[in-house]
């Protein structure tokens, strides 16, 4: 585990071409950090694409521009690993995919490429459908809920089916504390002015470790359910069991860190990207009126299928600009192993990046009006003409989200069908976004939620 000066070691010099947010003498902008991150990313991209802020004696870089995000990301990609702040997120996802450099990022990710192949995914969207169908029967008419805790549990509740082959919607309580414990362990732990390893008894370190705790007993039965079994059924967990190269499989420890990693990507991320879809939805009525129209004339009263979403559009749409101004990964950091030009700038080895994806989706320069909702951005032809770098919810590069397309179907079925079954009505004129390790609605989404006869 981190020692108490490990992510603060070796501090490189200052760029001194970078021009520099201004901050309070010796503390530099490290308050703003810590109560305030959004704030700070959008302070930052106000001076500039490429900004200093300054965390105490830390040198930080934010990239608000999509150019210099791809020289990252694809152009120099082996010249970066993921940043020191990482570690804190060790003892959830231990060397699972977030994590893992290198030689173990390749290999593993080459094993678990199977589980996402495209007939892989067409056979789960059932699953993504009739788990939707359940999450509406359990609504009363005009009943209110917290449609983000609704949306959680019914991705969990996928992810139980489609990747551990097994219902999990009874631990669907016990994952949604866990992972938020853990997500606000680790948001504590990077943005604390003293960085102390998970040998410190700190209460956010004990946190963490009783989040861990619980999501181990249930991951670790799963595992042990599906070596049991010994066969293939069509779940994400039974591919990664099975698979094998020259070096073998992977140990149950390895499998457990990669369940962790998709249960973090995989069901919270598209969890926040409905819930933000249906907050956005809500506030622009004749956005809805166009996706309950195109429902409808596509599918009339039949079910749909992974078949029907080229031809729903809007529906990809209405999805898509709820992301770009709402990402779920909003952000993302790495450091520079070598010397390298970025955006211009000649940034020594040991340089700490943050990538601003949410700051560059919202640039009036990418996108016209970029705080106005308008799907009509994301319809083929406009996005035809945009260059793909301006939106990146995913990442781009050799790191980009192994489930990218598991996600985008789960989300297009899961509204579709909703929309078919159901009527949600948003009540909650603003909802701020709260920057944990995924980006959420603070304090969820109150919405009155009828089940359709």
């Amino acid at each position: 585990m981190a020692s108490a000066t490990s992510v603060f070691r070796d501090v490189p010099p200052i760029v001194p071409s970078v021009p520099t947010l201004p901050g309070l003498p010796l503390l530099g902008n490290v308050l703003r950090f810590r109560k305030d991150r959004l704030a700070l990313h959008d302070d930052a991209a106000l001076v500039g694409p490429i900004v200093r802020v300054q965390l105490l004696h830390v040198p930080v870089y934010v990239l608000t521009d999509a150019d210099a995000m791809h020289e990252v990301l694809v152009d120099n990609a082996t010249k970066f690993k993921k940043t020191a702040g990482i570690q804190f997120l060790e003892p959830l996802l231990g060397n699972g995919l977030l994590n893992a450099e290198g030689d173990v990022h390749k290999r593993h990710r080459k094993l678990l490429a199977p589980a996402f192949a495209p007939k892989r995914l067409a056979a789960y969207a059932e699953t993504m459908i009739d788990e939707t169908r359940t999450q509406i029967a359990k609504w009363r008419p005009n009943q209110q809920v917290d449609l983000s805790h609704e949306m959680m549990e019914l991705t969990l509740a996928i992810a139980g089916k489609t990747m551990f082959g097994a219902d999990v919607r009874s631990d669907a309580a016990t994952v949604a504390t866990a992972l938020e414990l853990a997500m606000r362990a680790t948001v504590a732990a990077i943005t604390s002015p003293m960085q102390l390893g998970y040998n410190w008894p700190l209460p956010r370190h004990r946190m963490m470790k009783r989040a861990v705790k619980m999501l181990d007993e249930i991951v670790f039965s799963l595992i042990a359910e599906g070596r049991k079994r010994g066969t293939d059924r069509g779940d994400v967990l039974s591919a990664m069991l099975l698979s094998q190269d020259e070096e073998g499989g992977l140990d149950d420890r390895q499998i457990r860190d990669e369940v962790m990693t998709l249960l973090l990507a995989g069901h919270e991320t598209t969890a926040n990207a409905l819930t933000w879809t249906w907050y956005h939805l809500g506030r622009n009525p004749e956005a809805r009126t166009r996706l309950e129209e195109e429902v409808t004339r596509v599918l009339g009263d039949r079910t749909v299928t992974p078949e029907d979403l080229p031809n729903m559009p809007w529906t990809a749409a209405v999805i898509d600009e709820a992301m770009r101004l709402h990402p779920p990964a909003y952000v993302t950091g790495r450091e520079s192993t070598e010397p390298v030009t970025i955006g211009g700038h000649q940034f020594p080895a040991r340089a700490i990046l943050l990538l601003n994806i949410r700051g560059i989706h919202r640039r009036a320069d990418y996108f016209p009006a970029p705080l106005a909702y308008r799907p009509e951005r994301f319809l083929p032809e406009q996005k035809k003409a945009r260059p793909r770098h301006h939106y990146m919810p995913f990442g781009a590069g050799p790191r980009v989200c192994i489930g990218q397309h598991f996600a985008l179907l789960e989300a297009g079925l899961c509204l579709a069908t909703m929309v078919q079954h159901s009527r949600i009505h948003p009540i909650a004129s603003s909802v701020e976004p709260e920057p944990l390790i995924t980006l959420r609605p603070r304090g969820g989404l109150p919405a009155i939620v009828s089940p359709k006869q």
